[in-house]
């Protein structure tokens, strides 16, 4: 368990969500109300332990939570956040899409191209 002790200002902190994937990084910018609020950069609030958001009002949470940065969270987040990107990309092609033909081909030869070098056959 995490106490107000655990986060110093300036510390790399991790937002998990309820599921404990990592969601977002941010670094502690400062404490208000005592030291019982802290204020990360992406400027969201949380209790000082990072237990919940500091403006939640009610009796059982479940969302996301604040711990300590580990080695690997910000790969996992900019993977995510890339795949995100990609499939919103392919999701939004129709033939009525702006890009020409000859950018989409480099795209793909781009996505052929990483495939092979992962050793992907599909």
């Amino acid at each position: 368990m995490f106490t107000a002790a655990s986060f110093r200002v300036g510390d790399r902190v991790t937002i998990r969500s309820g599921q404990s994937i990592p969601q977002s990084i941010a670094t502690v910018e400062r404490y208000t109300d005592g030291g019982r609020c802290m204020v990360l950069s992406d400027g969201s609030e949380w209790r000082a332990d990072g237990r919940r958001q500091w403006s939640f009002r009610g009796s059982y949470y479940k969302g996301p939570v604040v711990e300590p940065f580990e080695p690997g969270d910000d790969e996992f987040v900019a993977r995510r956040r890339v795949i995100g990107a990609l499939r919103k990309f392919g999701d939004g092609l129709t033939m009525d899409s702006t890009l020409s033909t000859e950018a989409l081909q480099r795209i793909l030869e781009a996505v052929d191209h990483e495939k092979a070098a992962a050793g992907k056959a599909g």
